[in-house]
């Protein structure tokens, strides 16, 4: 069937670089103008439709489908590796030089910046010590969702073809688990019963956003129902949504979940797949939503590093850093991932890709 994904992936990727750069701006030099207002309201605005859960989602319903035409599941692998990592090592290349020709660090230093370039060239997203204060306090504060994305990726290979020969009951017993395992670390984080640096650890794992995945996953299974019903009742679905998400924003609803309250979890996917079928083809040819995710954040730390929202009108300021990280991106999605993705071919029509 025809379908938008590809503008609901860069939709979502936006969303994540505009709310990432409101909140650590509004948060540390609001001003109480009509500039900052605006603003606010903007981020309250695409905070309804938080990118994160739409990108596991669509992640999840379109895996199924790229396993199932593929020659081998080992290929899968392959195609998923070269999708991911190129891009991921020249991002971090990139922001390791930054890095030496803004700081000039010690030699100790640039020995802990080298260590971190090789955890982080597997996925795993964390910050030097000595970088805790450089920028908004993160290398890259937007790549942990790299490995969790690789284990989904990883379950999906091993077990897909269990899947797909399952029941609606199992289904639902799955979703049912995903969405309790997602409170039950929503509760161990908010009471904090475990130590710090286990919350830290489990922030990295599968288990909280299960759930986004294994909705897109189900859609998927039972796409011959589910996409005519969610693209039916989209009307319906989204004025209720918007209603609810306006009110929780509000009024300050305490709903539990774990990075996203758990209406949202359960309704956010079934909207996402209803809109890239009602909104007929929209493919992109040149897709920069994975780079906009790997690029934004190394904006915001110059802009913090260097003081601009203390020195500039904030408006012009959001238009020149969404200017920026569109830039990087392109250069990145022309100069690094498309080559590689070229090696690899394209996979079932183009928005297979995830």
């Amino acid at each position: 069937m025809e379908n938008s994904l590809d503008v609901i992936r860069l939709f979502a990727a936006l969303q994540v670089a505009i709310t990432h750069y409101l909140n650590l701006t509004l948060l540390h030099y609001r001003r109480e103008d009509a500039a900052d207002r605006a603003l606010l309201w903007l981020k309250r605005g695409f905070s309804l439709f938080p990118g994160v859960v739409i990108l596991f989602a669509v992640s999840g319903f379109l895996m199924g489908a790229a396993l199932e035409k593929q020659e081998s599941r080992n290929t899968f692998l392959k195609k998923r590796f070269l999708r991911i990592y190129p891009g991921l090592w020249a991002n971090i290349l990139l922001t390791a030089a930054v890095v030496l020709m803004v700081l000039r660090p010690a030699v100790a230093k640039i020995k802990s910046l080298a260590v971190w370039c090789a955890v982080q060239g597997t996925g795993m997203a964390y910050t030097p010590e000595f970088l805790k204060n450089f920028g908004a306090g993160s290398m890259n504060g937007a790549l942990w969702t790299i490995m969790v994305e690789v284990q989904f990726y990883l379950l999906i290979y091993l077990f897909w073809n269990f899947l797909k020969r399952r029941k609606s009951g199992w289904w639902i017993g799955m979703t049912v688990f995903s969405v309790l395992m997602n409170l039950i670390c929503w509760l161990i984080r908010d009471k904090a019963l475990l130590p710090a640096s286990v919350l830290s650890l489990l922030d990295r794992t599968f288990l909280p956003y299960l759930v986004w995945f294994c909705l897109g996953m189900l859609l998927y299974r039972y796409r011959e129902k589910a996409v005519p019903a969610a693209v039916k009742g989209l009307p319906v679905f989204m004025a209720g949504y918007v209603a609810y998400k306006g009110a929780w924003l509000l009024l300050s609803w305490k709903v539990p979940g774990y990075y996203a309250d758990v209406v949202t979890s359960l309704v956010l996917p079934v909207l996402v797949i209803g809109c890239a079928y009602r909104g007929g083809r929209h493919r992109i040819a040149n897709d920069i939503s994975y780079s906009i995710f790997l690029y934004h954040w190394p904006v915001i730390n110059l802009i913090f590093h260097y003081g601009l929202p203390d020195r500039m009108n904030h408006v012009l300021l959001f238009a020149g850093y969404i200017a920026v990280f569109l830039i990087l991106a392109m250069l990145s999605q022309t100069l690094v991932e498309k080559r590689f993705l070229k090696q690899k071919g394209r996979l079932c029509g183009g928005n297979e890709e995830a």
